[in-house]
C-alpha cells in the first residue's frame, strides 16, 4: 500500500506541473547514447498484466501471495514476509525464457512503552532472480537493499552467469530534482563502471540500454529488468498490519 500511495502521489503532483512522466536521473554520458525501450501496457498501480519492453514481450506473469509470520514478547517483535514471481520474457524471433524470483524481508523491532516502535538492525530486504540462456547459460540476479536512501551505501547488488558479471546499483533521484526519495526510483546496470542499462520501476517504468550490446546481453539485461519492474517491495506488506 505505502507504494502505491508514493506512486499515486508522485503521479498526482506531476499531472499538475507538466504534461510528461518524470523520468529517473541518469549519468550525463550514459544519457546521451543510451537507446530507450518503449513500455506498453504495464499498469502503474497494478502491474501485473502482460506488457512490452521494446520488441520483448513480459508475459506468463503469476505473483504469488505475501506470505507473513512473526511473534512478539515484551514488546519485541520478529516479522518476516516472502513472495514468489514467475513470468517470462519473449524475443521478437518468438524465442521465450521463464524467469522465477523470490524477496524475502525479515524486520525485528522493539516498542518502548510509549507506543515508538524501534527498528533493530539487520533489517534489508532481499530478492533473486533467475533465468537460462541458451547461449550464455544459467543468470542470477541479486539485491540485498536496506530500504533508505541514507542507508544506500549498504546496497549490494549484481547480475552474474558465473563468469560475466554486472553490479546493480539504486537511483533515487528524479531527473532535474536536488532532493532525493526515500524509495528507490529504480537501478542502475554497470560492467565495470560503464553503465549499460538502466531502468526505472515507479509510474509507468523506463528502461535504457547501451546501444550495440551483444543481442544475448540484450536479452539477459532485459529479463532482469522486467522482473524488477514486477518486483513490489515487502515492507508494504507490514505496512498493512
Amino acid at each position: 500500500m505505502k507504494k502505491y500511495l508514493l506512486i499515486a502521489t508522485l503521479a498526482s503532483v506531476f499531472v499538475f506541473t507538466s504534461c510528461s512522466v518524470p523520468q529517473m536521473a541518469l549519468e550525463s554520458n550514459f544519457k546521451e547514447q543510451a537507446r530507450e525501450l518503449p513500455i506498453e501496457g504495464r499498469k502503474t498501480l497494478k502491474p501485473n498484466g502482460d506488457f512490452t519492453i521494446g520488441n520483448y514481450t513480459v508475459g506468463n506473469i503469476k505473483r504469488g501471495w505475501v506470505r507473513k509470520s512473526g511473534y512478539s514478547i515484551f514488546g519485541y517483535n520478529d516479522e518476516e514476509a516472502t513472495q514468489k514471481y514467475q513470468l517470462s520474457l519473449q524475443h521478437p524471433d518468438g524465442s521465450q525464457w521463464y524467469i522465477f524470483a523470490a524477496s524475502y524481508l525479515g524486520i525485528t523491532s522493539l516498542q518502548d512503552g510509549k507506543g515508538l516502535t524501534i527498528e533493530l538492525e539487520p533489517n534489508k530486504e532481499f530478492y533473486a532472480s533467475e533465468f537460462t540462456s541458451p547461449e550464455s547459460g544459467n543468470w542470477h540476479l541479486v539485491t540485498i537493499d536496506p530500504r533508505h536512501y541514507f542507508k544506500r551505501k549498504d546496497f549490494t547488488g549484481e547480475l552474474s552467469n558465473g563468469s560475466t558479471t554486472f553490479k546493480v546499483e539504486p537511483v533515487y533521484k528524479f531527473e532535474g530534482k536536488s532532493l532525493p526519495l526515500s524509495e528507490i526510483v529504480g537501478y542502475e546496470f554497470k560492467d565495470g563502471e560503464a553503465i549499460v542499462g538502466a531502468v526505472q520501476v515507479i509510474n509507468n517504468g523506463k528502461v535504457w540500454l547501451k546501444p550495440n550490446l551483444q543481442e544475448d546481453t540484450q536479452m539477459v539485461l532485459a529479463s532482469a529488468m522486467a522482473s524488477l519492474l514486477l518486483y513490489n517491495k515487502l515492507e508494504e506488506s507490514f505496512q498493512d498490519n
